[in-house]
């Protein structure tokens, strides 16, 4: 289905219910939209407890498909994830150094079902403010790829399935790498999403040379677009890290309002704006969540970006590139 101001934008207004349950302050308000200053972000949604404003609004959105058998079977896939137990760390540490550590670590990563794996050193200031600093010298990051014509039915409740699978994929992995690694006699501890509780993954996968964030504030990978989840473990293991990897993402969506002209919601704003003491990219929280809470789910954005296409970003990474090369010989 063509999707677009015509087909699918059609000057959507949140349901009541939905309103009613809006805090006083506004998600935009919480994330920093506007702020000069840098600091750690603050949490507006996807906690198990109710230390966020929003808590009754995801309530809301966790009780409405309590009914639907096909969606309570896919939240299993996280419970399930949830109950792997945690290995304990091995008496005996096994040695070896940076550059050993992380060819194996990463091998181990693919052969465990990720799609890509990058390293970085973990930064403070991706920590949520109302949570301690974790245990980690370094962040491996991991992207599962979406079956793309599931995901491409968004806002259906396909492509809601296609997502909880991918989580669970993605939290699977991570938990199993974490248990081989202490068993190898180091720390190390999963964040599985999406209630990653502590940290934010997204600046952590673009430090490890996943991709660059794009317009619609979800990643753009050279290779799967925007049409990838993200897991991630944080280790004391020896290892060595990986360069961001600058491809053209960001350049691409100077220029694209693709994803902006999809948004039902018209949640994605088309010029990057000040957050939290950096200009970056930035989405709409309070005409964004209402939405996707409405229809149980969304991913508009990520199936439409042109990134995401299969066979499009290989074309889209040599185009930008001899863009870049035309724009130095000038």
């Amino acid at each position: 289905m063509a999707r677009g101001k015509s087909a699918v934008q059609k000057a959507y207004t949140p349901n009541q219910q939905i309103l009613d349950l809006w805090p006083d302050i506004t998600g935009s308000q919480i994330n920093g939209l506007g702020e000069t200053e840098s600091g750690r972000p603050r949490p507006v949604f996807w906690r198990t407890d109710d230390s966020i404003s929003h808590s009754a609004a995801l309530q809301y959105f966790y009780k409405r498909d309590v009914d639907n058998p096909r969606i309570a079977e896919s939240r299993k896939y996280r419970q399930e994830t949830a109950a792997i137990p945690v290995s304990d760390i091995a008496p005996t540490t096994i040695d070896k150094s940076a550059a050993a550590w992380t060819e194996e670590l990463k091998s181990k990563t693919l052969e465990l079902g990720a799609d890509d794996v990058g390293i970085c050193e973990y930064r403070e200031e991706w920590t949520f403010e109302d949570r301690p600093l974790p245990q980690g010298k370094f962040a491996v990051v991991m992207a599962f790829a979406h079956n793309y014509p599931e995901l491409n039915t968004a806002p259906d409740e396909r492509a809601y399935i296609e997502v909880m699978r991918q989580y669970a994929r993605a939290g699977d992995t991570s938990k199993h790498l974490a248990n081989w690694v202490r068993e190898a006699g180091h720390f190390a501890a999963a964040k599985t999403g999406p209630n990653t509780e502590d940290v934010l993954m997204i600046p952590a996968a673009v430090a490890a040379g996943l991709g660059e964030l794009g317009k619609h504030g979800s990643m753009i990978h050279r290779k799967l677009g925007a049409n990838f989840r993200l897991s991630m473990i944080l280790t004391d293991l020896p290892l060595l890290s990986d360069s961001e990897d600058v491809f053209g993402g960001d350049d691409f969506c100077m220029r694209c309002q693709v994803c902006s002209s999809a948004c039902p919601p018209e949640a994605i704003s088309r010029e990057k704006v000040m957050v939290r003491g950096n200009t970056k990219w930035f989405v709409d929280f309070d005409k964004c969540l209402p939405y996707f809470i409405d229809n149980k789910t969304c991913g508009i954005c990520l199936a439409v970006c042109p990134w995401s296409r299969p066979g499009v970003a290989d074309n889209l990474v040599v185009k930008m590139a001899r863009k870049r090369e035309a724009r130095l010989k000038e």
